[in-house]
């Protein structure tokens, strides 16, 4: 049970730091951090949607990946 909740631990840390940092990539209304990283561009909005899109996909990743090492970790504390 040990190795399993240091896993756990280890996962829980890296998932909440990763959805903190891909929510404050999110543009809201005017832009965000996204552009800083190529998420406007000049020519369209083709790539801002893309850029958009897959950052929603990687946030919902990391909250589902949050939610069940919490609960397991909730399981083996309890």
């Amino acid at each position: 049970m040990t190795v399993l909740k240091y896993v756990m631990l280890v996962f829980f840390f890296l998932s909440g730091f990763s959805m903190t940092v891909f929510v404050l990539l999110h543009s809201g209304r005017g832009s965000g951090l996204s552009s800083a990283f190529g998420g406007s561009s000049i020519g369209g909005l083709s790539g801002t949607q893309v850029v958009q899109k897959n950052l929603d996909r990687i946030t919902i990743a990391s909250a589902v990946i949050f939610v069940i090492t919490t609960t397991v970790l909730i399981y083996i504390y309890k």
